[in-house]
């Protein structure tokens, strides 16, 4: 098995291929030797016309010669004779250069020529004799790299796969550079947010906010106490409903008081003075009008209802909680004040901010991370098979088996 370094296997495969066809690069080479000195045998004519042309030729005709002679020259000039490293490419731009020669030759020769032609016969002729022999010289090697050349054009092609390799390589090493950044990156935003969370548990831990924490917890459950005692909203909604309409006629109940406390029940108690004098008549009217089943509705919604209103006449519970709920009110507003004279809050709010923007950020750099692995991971893949796919190609030309070895900077 042949192994060879990425960097180096371009001019390894050179060699191996002028060794291999050998014969055909010496035939190839000895026919762009003779069109170079043709090529060469053009310029000298040149050079023929243009002496030849000081003792015949008037000043006007011998600036239309200045410049038949230029253009030519100037032609073959940017003629890429390939030298050493010859191929069917360069032999191809060759070829097409020698034919687009022709074409400039016949041009500027059709503007210039009739303007001193008669002086310069034997020139003319010489210098046609030259080219026929050049045209000549390109249909044969034209004729050779149809014929005789395909073989070692196929294998040529091989290397035109080369800078794919290259350029996956460096694909990866850049995909690499990035994976290896996005997760220093990620291991540092991720050892923030540890101290910022241990920073959020330290400061939670305050007496203060626990304080609060418990003040709200309660409040929390005597909201819901409240709304348990108070849960007849049905038979509420009902009796608002039959007042809008005007199917029902009850005294002293304000329509606006009630449609407010349907929305938010607590909100209207507390507001209320510590006697309810609202609520009490509305609870009553209420009664009156389930009792006298002006509401038509189900018998146990009905009388659950009822039992509830009576329930608050009776044991006077929901004073008492409106009661607590305004002192606890009073308590997390006093909590709150300490929280804030003590500058615990705009360090909890800070805290809470810097884990919210480090948190997106964390977020980013991971999907940065996750969408690097996948472009790294696919060229990998893409690598792999492009190797492969190119040493089995070598190894059918070279009659052997080829590994490549590919080095990554990383």
């Amino acid at each position: 098995m042949i192994e060879q370094d990425l960097e180096d296997f371009e001019e390894f495969y050179k060699d191996k291929l002028n060794t291999q066809f050998f014969k055909l690069r010496r035939a190839i080479k000895k026919l762009i030797g003779e069109i170079r000195e043709n090529l060469i045998e053009i310029k000298v004519c040149l050079d023929h016309f243009l002496e030849t042309g000081k003792e015949k030729i008037d000043q006007k005709a011998q600036r239309s010669l200045n410049f038949f002679s230029d253009r030519i020259r100037k032609e073959i000039e940017e003629i890429e004779i390939p030298e050493e490293d010859i191929n069917h490419d360069n032999i191809m731009e060759l070829l097409n250069s020698i034919k687009k020669l022709f074409t400039s030759i016949n041009e500027i020769a059709r503007k210039s020529l009739p303007k001193f032609h008669k002086e310069v016969q034997a020139e003319i002729k010489e210098l046609n004799y030259i080219t026929r022999k050049l045209g000549k010289k390109q249909a044969v090697l034209d004729d050779f790299l149809r014929k005789k050349y395909t073989d070692v054009k196929n294998a040529e092609n091989l290397l035109k796969k080369l800078p794919k390799l290259f350029h996956l390589k460096e694909n990866i090493e850049h995909a690499k550079l990035d994976l290896d950044k996005f997760e220093e990156e990620l291991e540092d935003r991720n050892k923030k947010q540890e101290n910022l969370n241990l920073n959020l548990l330290e400061l939670e831990k305050n007496d203060l906010f626990k304080r609060l924490d418990t003040e709200k917890d309660n409040l929390f459950q005597l909201q819901l106490a409240i709304n348990d005692e108070i849960g007849f909203k049905k038979a509420l909604k009902k009796l608002r409903f039959e007042l809008e309409k005007g199917t029902i006629h009850v005294p002293n109940v304000d329509l606006n008081y009630l449609r407010d406390f349907i929305k938010n029940p607590i909100k209207i108690l507390v507001n209320e003075r510590k006697d309810l004098p609202k609520f009490t008549s509305l609870m009553v009217q209420l009664r009156h009008t389930l009792e006298e089943n002006k509401l038509n509705l189900k018998t146990d919604t009905k009388q659950k209802a009822i039992e509830q209103i009576n329930a608050i006449f009776d044991e006077k519970i929901l004073q008492e909680n409106i009661e607590k709920y305004l002192k606890l009110k009073d308590d997390i507003k006093e909590v709150e004040t300490k929280i804030n004279d003590e500058g615990l809050a705009q360090k909890l709010e800070d805290l809470k901010n810097q884990i919210s923007t480090n948190t997106v950020k964390l977020e980013h750099i991971q999907s940065d991370f996750e969408r690097k692995n996948k472009d790294y991971t696919r060229y990998l893949s893409t690598l792999k098979t492009e190797r492969e796919e190119f040493q089995d190609s070598i190894e059918e030309v070279l009659n052997e088996k080829v590994k490549i070895n590919i080095t990554f900077s990383f």
